[in-house]
């Protein structure tokens, strides 16, 4: 009986220190993140998904929107966005 405990101790000894010589698992250590500057952005102001055209690729929709890009917002000749969109976007008056 004695034997079957030490061999049980030896046992459990062993795996302890199996457990405690390997190395902890560590998660891989993620790149920077670089931003990307993007080529078109469509705010559609909801998560709801919205079919693409593919032909022009923006959005199809049967509720009337207008669509701002980076040239008009510079050539309205203001430096914050705000009073850009003013300007251009009606509705925003």
């Amino acid at each position: 009986m004695t034997v079957s405990i030490r061999w049980m101790a030896a046992v459990l000894l062993s795996s302890a220190l199996a457990a405690c010589a390997s190395p902890s698992p560590r998660a891989p250590a993620a790149a920077p993140a670089t931003p990307a500057s993007p080529q078109l952005v469509h705010v559609t102001g909801s998560q709801i998904a919205v079919p693409v055209d593919p032909h022009t690729g923006r959005p199809q929709t049967a509720a009337p929107m207008q669509i701002v890009s980076q040239d008009d917002l510079r050539n309205t000749g203001y430096t914050d966005l705000g009073s850009a969109l003013r300007e251009l976007v009606p509705s925003l008056r």
